[in-house]
């Protein structure tokens, strides 16, 4: 992180009715950068298979209009199923987004001749590394060091379209955006820095744990656990950040019932074997302002790791492909077994 503490203005976003529109293909690609947390990688050129002309007068004003978007500026573009991407503009802040720039670099100002006239668009490693050489700095510094490592924004560049390189432009915009389970951009709204950054999703996800990462998927593939409900701890602790002991004892509480009423009762999640689980906040987190986390069912191994799950857990659903055990008929307990939190994160 640098010294120079710069916060998003809303002053310098651009109006709704000051969009710029380019074509594009974005080609997203999941990547570690520089201890920040998984980033996305975005490499972005003309649509060719468009039938606009990629030569036409039209489309060298709206390239130029791209490379004008800079620090405070928030940009969109309407995805397709084929991969391309259309529509690229810049919007208000407040408007649906998909990337929100935090700095503007000119990489023909690098210290080398790398990116000269003649130079080529960097590949997507070479991306990675000039992410994390030139925008982890500037991002962190754009949003005041509000930026949870373990949360839903991602650090990433957006280069020119390929005839603007060509024509020499070597803009590189830093910034940070929100991805799905296959690494697509997702429209958010609002500052980065004024959102709540954490993983936690919304209930009725399915997630899959994968070595030390988590996937969501459909309830109808194998996943590890089903999300229930989500938890707002600056409701209980409204101030400080509250220890893993004190967040375990009310999520214990909290999340048993979230699991009962999701299942649709004590009895019912009795006879499912299912076990209430939860997420919780490393300070680090906290600090970044995130305060949400989730609550889920899951079933646990007697020696450790998690059983695979199959199936919506309020309908049919297997439990390493068998129908969950038939359990012994007793009066509702107003008191569930001691349910068990997240193993702590890698």
């Amino acid at each position: 992180m640098t010294s120079d503490h710069r916060k998003p203005s809303t002053s310098s976003k651009s109006s709704s009715s000051e969009k710029t529109k380019i074509f594009l293909i974005v080609v997203l690609v999941l990547a570690l950068c520089g201890g920040v947390a998984a980033a996305a990688y975005g490499f972005m050129s003309p649509d060719g298979s468009n039938p606009l002309s990629p030569a036409n007068e039209e489309q060298k004003k709206q390239e130029a209009e791209f490379t004008n978007a800079n620090t405070g500026s928030c940009v969109t573009w309407t995805p397709a199923n084929n991969g391309t991407n259309t529509n690229f503009t810049t919007v208000d802040c407040a408007q649906p987004h998909r990337f929100e720039v935090s700095a503007r670099e000119d990489l023909s100002q690098y210290p080398t001749s790398e990116f000269g006239e003649d130079s080529a668009i960097p590949n997507l490693e070479r991306q990675q590394q000039l992410t994390s050489q030139l925008c982890v700095g500037p991002t962190m510094s754009y949003l005041n060091g509000k930026l949870d490592p373990e949360g839903r924004y991602t650090i990433s560049p957006i280069l020119p379209p390929a005839n603007s390189w060509d024509a020499g432009d070597r803009t590189m915009l830093c910034g940070v955006m929100v991805q799905d389970a296959q690494g697509r951009s997702v429209e958010t709204t609002g500052l980065a820095a004024e959102q709540d950054q954490s993983a936690a999703l919304p209930a009725d996800t399915c997630v899959r744990a994968d070595g030390d990462a988590t996937v969501e998927v459909p309830c109808d593939h194998d996943h590890s656990w089903q999300v229930v409900s989500v938890v707002n701890l600056a409701e209980k602790f409204p101030d400080a950040w509250p220890t893993p002991e004190q967040q375990n004892e009310h999520l214990n509480e909290v999340c048993t019932e979230a699991a009962r009423a999701y299942l649709g009762g004590d009895d019912q999640l009795y006879e499912s074997t299912l076990t209430p689980f939860w997420t919780t906040l490393k300070q680090q987190s906290w600090d970044a302002g995130s305060r949400n986390v989730n609550c889920a069912v899951t079933f646990g191994h007697p020696g450790g790791g998690f059983a695979v799950l199959n199936g919506d857990v309020r309908q049919g659903f297997t439990i390493d492909g068998a129908a969950p055990e038939k359990r012994q008929k007793r009066p509702p307990l107003k008191n569930a077994p001691a349910a068990q939190p997240a193993p702590p994160a890698p």
